[in-house]
């Protein structure tokens, strides 16, 4: 009787935590995409206007990170708050001034429908900026759906994988890129995905898949370690992280730096010291990302 009651308060108490974690994703996961579509209507949408202060700030914050390499994630509209010319040649400008290397996300995840990518001609799903680096840049790898761009003289292999153990997420931590969020309501870097992958997130479906990469006239078959969203911890396919407990966690340290310049927030910290604190909050509470 005792083993009996022993083993229905353990499968209990599972199913309890299993249910807890369940509502707590669909809440996160309500409340960003709801977000989301507001923000995208155009009575919402933000506008920065020009100052010639806002640019000598950003200038300057910009010469003081303390790197050579940087990773950005920019929103397109809040450059014009730094410049009347062109928003995109103004800002790339402005790194190839202050770094040796700039590296940015150039993601395709419509990819995995047609299983072919071509890193020459595959356009960034998104963001603008990304869009219009790739064209310019000397460097992607090639990753089927997670690819990165760089600009400046980087080591990386074109064959490594961006969330692979030795990869190209893992490089920018050991060599101790910076990254920049221009314009982002919250802290964003994709190197949170490379922690997911390193940590076997609970609320992924790792596998290996049999993709093409087209390089020049030959077709490359390659066995690409991708992700799946797990049903039991996703809406319809999506998962969202809860952007506003990180910040919250965040703001209780001295990782990041937060700048306010015309209404532009600019967010700039260090990848390997995000990587380490982002690691251990995953190592205690596996779902930290996604849970409310």
């Amino acid at each position: 009787m005792k083993e009996a009651y022993t083993w229905l308060r353990k499968k209990t108490l599972l199913a309890g935590s299993f249910l807890n974690t369940k509502c707590s994703v669909y809440t996160t996961i309500a409340y960003f995409y709801l977000k989301r579509q507001i923000s995208r209507h155009r009575w919402f949408r933000k506008r920065y206007p020009f100052q010639p202060a806002n640019a000598a700030n950003f200038e300057r914050i910009t010469g003081n990170i303390p790197s050579e390499k940087v990773f950005v994630h920019v929103a397109m509209s809040a450059v014009k708050a730094f410049t009347e010319k062109n928003s995109y040649q103004y800002l790339k400008k402005l790194l190839e001034d202050n770094f040796s290397v700039i590296a940015c996300q150039a993601f395709t995840p419509g990819v995995r429908k047609k299983k072919l990518f071509d890193p020459v001609h595959e356009k960034p799903a998104y963001g603008m900026f990304a869009q219009l680096f790739v064209k310019d840049a000397a460097f992607r790898n090639q990753d089927p759906c997670y690819s990165v761009a760089a600009m400046g003289n980087v080591s990386w292999s074109p064959e490594t994988f961006s969330f692979a153990g030795n990869g190209i997420f893992r490089k920018m931590v050991e060599e101790d890129f910076y990254c920049m969020n221009i314009g982002m309501e919250y802290v964003t870097c994709s190197l949170m995905h490379f922690v997911e992958y390193e940590q076997k997130v609970p609320y992924l479906h790792f596998y290996n898949d049999r993709y093409i990469v087209r390089m020049g006239n030959n077709e490359v078959p390659v066995n690409y370690p991708i992700h799946s969203n797990k049903r039991g911890y996703s809406v319809k396919g999506y998962i969202w992280w809860n952007r506003h407990r990180l910040m919250n966690d965040l703001k209780k340290t001295t990782l990041v730096n937060e700048y306010n310049i015309g209404g532009v927030t600019v967010y700039c910290f260090s990848m390997q010291q995000l990587y380490h604190f982002v690691t251990g909050k995953v190592k205690n509470d596996p779902c930290y990302l996604i849970k409310w």
